[in-house]
């Protein structure tokens, strides 16, 4: 899409820095580590703080006076033959800043604003598939066993049809779940069984499925909690015998407002709609949004209809009940569904 020579994951956080690339870029890879680039220089000096929930160029934090004044540009970029980047950090809630850069050739020119918007629309798989990698550490596990304890999550490996192949401590010990007749995986909330059973099949019936996110509901003795389903690709695939799907559970932390860049790789939210949602829980009405963006109030109705359809919810209040927060609700505030 990009027109590039390669990607790099970095993922930097407690512990010792670890990335991946490809075959093609990995020797200027190697070269940035050892130099004395790798931990000072303009792009993550100045991209990767923006915590933006989108991909960036070199253009949305440098100039092109800056650019060809930096010796990291000058001295090592372009001499190699690269020189121009989109890309995309990732603050994962396990600690890791995952940062996917794009490498583009020099003399091919700068990443068009467009590539990078047309990327945007992959942010979200790739944001969720970093929750997981960021906790497996980019290390690829030898047995089933093995990979679901140093998930550090509740997970097990499932089948074409929900059977449970492998699992570990925590998700048989989670709340909520359990393993029923023929080891199927059952959730209490049967709105979210239903759609546990679609993640399933969808991603038995496809070879390219991203998989998906179910929110479910907390109750008066339980926290919410968002169950992931992940397809297994590739090697994967032999470390999970018989499994084509594994199912790891993350906890919505209950009274705190969640970052919209956490919410956008939940539940695949628009950055737009990830901002409403974190502000609702915050107890703002639609109003006061509307207010404060400069949209208008239908325009907040339309982003909201679509988040409750990516939430699994029908209200408001259920919203907000499943991201842990709370509504200061006034006379006129039902928090029932905008018509």
């Amino acid at each position: 899409m990009a027109n590039a020579e390669g990607t790099l994951l970095f993922a930097a956080g407690p512990g010792v820095p670890r990335w991946l690339s490809s075959k093609a870029i990995e020797s200027t890879v190697v070269e940035w580590t050892r130099s004395r680039w790798f931990l000072d220089n303009p792009r993550g000096q100045r991209l990767v703080p923006l915590n933006e929930p989108r991909f960036l160029t070199d253009f949305d934090a440098l100039t092109i006076e800056e650019i060809d004044a930096s010796d990291y540009y000058t001295d090592l970029l372009r001499p190699r033959g690269l020189g121009w980047c989109v890309g995309t950090s990732i603050h994962a809630p396990s600690g890791d800043t995952l940062v996917f850069s794009i490498e583009k050739a020099h003399d091919k020119g700068p990443v068009p604003r467009a590539v990078a918007e047309e990327l945007d629309k992959l942010r979200p798989h790739l944001a969720r598939a970093a929750l997981l990698s960021g906790r497996l550490g980019l290390d690829r596990a030898k047995t089933a066993v093995t990979t679901l304890e140093l998930i550090g999550l509740p997970a097990a490996g499932l089948t074409a049809n929900g059977r449970v192949i492998s699992a570990n401590k925590r998700f048989l010990a989670c709340a909520g779940i359990g393993v029923g007749a023929g080891n199927i995986v059952q959730f209490e909330s049967k709105p979210a069984q239903a759609l546990l059973m679609e993640a399933i099949s969808n991603v038995a019936n496809s070879q390219t499925g991203f998989g998906r996110s179910i929110p479910v509901g907390g109750t008066k003795h339980e926290p919410p909690f968002v169950a992931h389903v992940v397809p297994l690709r590739g090697a994967g695939l032999d470390v999970f015998t018989g499994s084509l799907s594994i199912i790891f559970i993350t906890s919505v932390i209950p009274n705190n407002s969640p970052a919209p860049e956490l919410l956008q790789a939940l539940f695949d939210l628009t950055p737009a709609e990830a901002r409403l949602a974190s502000q609702l829980t915050t107890g703002k009405s639609i109003e006061q949004i509307a207010l404060s963006s400069g949209l208008s109030p239908n325009t907040i109705r339309t982003h909201l209809k679509s988040v409750f359809s990516k939430t699994g919810v029908q209200r408001q209040a259920e919203l907000v009940s499943l991201l842990g927060g709370t509504i200061n609700k006034r006379p006129n505030e039902t928090g029932v569904s905008p018509a």
